[in-house]
């Protein structure tokens, strides 16, 4: 029997946790809150996956990922506004912190709606080649069949369909 693959929940909260653990059992499930955090995960297990939220508004400011005085910079001196644009983007700073340590062939979904946003995608994707996103308003089948498609195998279990002899759910008797 296959061990079940490992993907890793980055998040400020645990709301994915949860919800992935609830409606998509199957896989191992660990958590990161920062990018160090997940860099440390990566390293000590056997990710097959990253499951990664954009917005990091729940953690501490130093625990923020990103290059804060170049961010600073670019809003004008403004460390509040350069602090939000981190916490707002801090899913982008943490994909290329992965990639900076070498794990850009690292499949990640990364969960924000870029379905407005079709050019700044296809200029991420073609950094990294692994990523694919999902928004916010998505179904357990979705999430499902996206983490079976990018993994290259089935994880879930099958779903309780009729019995061969048409008794059994989906069917009356």
């Amino acid at each position: 029997m296959n061990d079940p693959p490992i993907v890793l929940i980055v998040e400020d909260g645990d709301e994915y946790l949860e919800n992935l653990s609830r409606f998509a059992p199957g896989p191992r499930y660990l958590q990161a809150h920062s990018a160090a955090e997940a860099l440390q995960r990566i390293a000590a297990h056997e990710i097959a996956l990253v499951y990664l939220d954009m917005r990091f508004d729940r953690i501490p400011e130093r625990e923020l990922a990103g290059d804060r005085a170049s961010v600073e910079r670019s809003h004008g001196g403004d460390t509040a506004r350069a602090l939000r644009y981190l916490a707002r983007n801090q899913g982008l700073f943490i994909l290329e912190a992965l990639r900076a340590a070498g794990h850009a062939a690292l499949p990640v979904i990364l969960a924000y709606d870029f379905s407005g946003e079709t050019r700044r995608f296809e200029r991420l994707a073609a950094q990294h080649p692994a990523l694919t996103w999902v928004p916010d308003a998505i179904t357990p089948d979705e999430i499902r069949a996206r983490i079976e498609r990018l993994l290259g195998r089935s994880v879930f279990p099958a779903a309780p369909g009729p019995a061969a002899d048409g008794s059994g759910p989906g069917h009356d008797t």
